[in-house]
């Protein structure tokens, strides 16, 4: 008789099967609004911060398409159009409307933002769900990039001179094998940027294709305005193919058939929640006015150079380390963050039970509030002040480290704990089994 025949063993997945596999589970699992969080945001008010950031981007586009037909994008006359719809020559409802999308783009890179640290913070990224959070960040980069752009708009003296440092950074690219770190402990890849980046002038192809030339100019705010528009425009669409592409789903309370998102839902929030989010945005927009500040100057040079708010944390780092170096950290910076949600691989999801990752968060939370606030005190030391972030760098995520080693210890012993009490109740059953197995 023939012996069975032993069914081959099946072969593991390689790198790009893995991959695949990550893809299609995550993009099956896409929630880029909240929108299939329909049974808790109605118990949980930080899962209407998804709705709330779709909301403030309806507001922004709309009221963008708005003040369209009244913005001069000419160098001579922004300023001049500006201040006019402030003054009122157009109304009093056209001036709310400048507010309001001024406001209303603020608000929505705020929800996106306290988005992102509500994922990480909760571990919402695991178990597939690593592509919504980086789509996130993603969206809320884009967000700030069409803040920057419309920012030049206004043409005043302060947008002038932030986004002229702004347009540098992308030059300091092209000396990035000049960072003493880099230069001394990785000279090949010193070598590789040297004869890429720098041969090529990537870092200043890129400012020359952002400023439309070697210098900010009406080229440039005609390319800055069409940039603003083009960026809303193309987000939308492709917002708007995400949700037909999900499918209708059912009203807010009720479970989506097959996690759908259909008009009930892009705006994953009750009528209260949107009728409080308007009221407040027009309070806000009314009781306190934008500036427009003073016409853009190219001979006085202001001091601070201070950015829209949600930028200046990245210019404290320009004044604290070497040009080439601050520029590298802010490259570093959404690649780090996404990088995190793979090396924080633990099925856990409670920050309390992955407390190096959630001292990560909580560094780059307070760095960033802690730069912005000293950039507005024109607090800065190029040979002071760098030692002092390290050390509270090191410090923070020092004790971070220390606090996830006495967490797994603690979890370590509760095993070990657990096992003792099971092996000595299964002594216990053993001895009271054996005179019963003797009779």
């Amino acid at each position: 008789m023939a012996a069975p025949a032993i069914p081959a063993k099946k072969a593991a997945p390689n790198i790009g099967q893995k991959i695949a596999q990550w893809w299609t589970k995550s993009a099956r699992n896409l929630d880029l609004f909240d929108e299939n969080q329909s049974d808790r945001v109605l118990n949980d008010p930080w899962y209407m911060l998804g709705g709330m950031a779709l909301l403030f981007w309806y507001i922004t586009i709309a009221t963008g398409t708005v003040l369209m037909f009244f913005y001069v994008p000419d160098t001579y006359q922004a300023w001049r159009s500006v201040r006019a719809i402030f003054e009122g020559e157009q109304g009093f409802l056209v001036a709310l409307i400048r507010n309001m999308h001024k406001y209303g783009a603020d608000a929505l890179i705020i929800a996106l933002t306290m988005r992102i640290y509500r994922m990480y913070f909760r571990g919402e990224f695991k178990n597939y769900n690593q592509l919504s959070y980086i789509l996130t960040i993603i969206g809320l980069i884009l967000a700030m990039f069409s803040g920057l752009t419309g920012y030049l708009l206004i043409w005043n003296q302060r947008a002038l001179w932030a986004t002229k440092v702004f347009a540098t950074f992308p030059t300091f690219v092209d000396d990035f094998h000049n960072i003493p770190t880099i230069k001394v402990f990785m000279a090949p890849l010193a070598s590789l940027l040297e004869h890429t980046l720098s041969s090529l002038r990537i870092g200043h192809l890129t400012a020359n294709f952002m400023l439309a030339g070697q210098s900010i100019g009406p080229a440039t705010l005609t390319r800055f305005y069409s940039a603003h528009f083009m960026l809303s425009i193309l987000a939308i669409l492709a917002i708007e193919a995400y949700f037909a592409r999900k499918g209708r789903g059912g009203k807010i309370g009720e479970a989506a058939a097959g996690g759908g998102a259909g008009r009930f839902k892009r705006i994953n929030l009750p009528w209260f929640a949107v009728v409080f989010c308007f009221i407040v945005l027009v309070v806000v927009s009314i009781w306190v006015p934008v500036d427009t500040g003073s016409p853009a100057n190219y001979n006085v040079t202001p001091n601070p150079i201070l950015s829209d708010w949600y930028f200046l944390g990245l210019y404290q780092m320009m004044k604290w380390w070497q040009p080439a170096v601050a520029t590298l950290q802010t490259i570093l910076l959404p690649l780090v963050a996404f990088a995190v949600v793979f090396l924080d691989y633990s099925p856990e999801r409670s920050p309390w039970k992955r407390p190096f990752w959630t001292m990560v968060g909580i560094y780059g939370l307070v760095s960033w509030l802690a730069f912005s606030i000293l950039i507005i005190l024109n607090i800065a030391d190029i040979k002071r002040d760098p030692p002092y972030v390290y050390l509270v760098s090191m410090i923070m995520l020092g004790a971070g480290a220390i606090w996830h080693w006495m967490f797994m210890a603690g979890e370590r012993k509760k095993r070990m704990k657990l096992e003792r009490e099971k092996a000595a109740k299964a002594a216990a059953v053993a001895v009271s089994a054996a005179p019963q197995a003797a009779d």
